[in-house]
């Protein structure tokens, strides 16, 4: 299946992409420090979608990122990390593919459930 378009649809689309885009953005940015060590991902309405721990395992220092949900029992571990960046990186990632469906694009390859 080809695509028809006109090269203006393309310019036009770079433009926008352009104007909106934020080159020094990264999820730590979505991070606010409740407490000393404990930070909550905020989205953009202030709804928190993950929450980032500082601990201490075996004198190692590191963070742990879990989901946000208010019901400690419903969150989800997101993963073990050395540095907030790539905590705050990883739990926002599964936030983005929390709105997604699992799978290729349109069902088309991938795994079949």
């Amino acid at each position: 299946m080809a695509l028809h378009h006109s090269v203006q649809d393309g310019i036009d689309a770079s433009a926008r992409a352009r104007r909106t885009f934020t080159p020094d953005w990264h999820p730590v940015l979505a991070a606010v420090e409740q407490r000393p060590g404990e930070w909550w991902m905020l989205d953009q309405y202030d709804r928190r979608y993950a929450i980032v721990l500082l601990l201490e395992i075996a004198g190692e220092r590191g963070y742990r990122a879990v989901t946000g949900e208010r019901n400690p029992a419903e969150r989800r571990l997101v993963g073990y990390y050395r540095t907030l960046r790539a905590a705050c990186e990883q739990a926002h990632l599964a936030f983005v593919r929390a709105h997604g469906q699992p799978g290729a694009v349109n069902g088309i390859g991938g795994r079949r459930p």
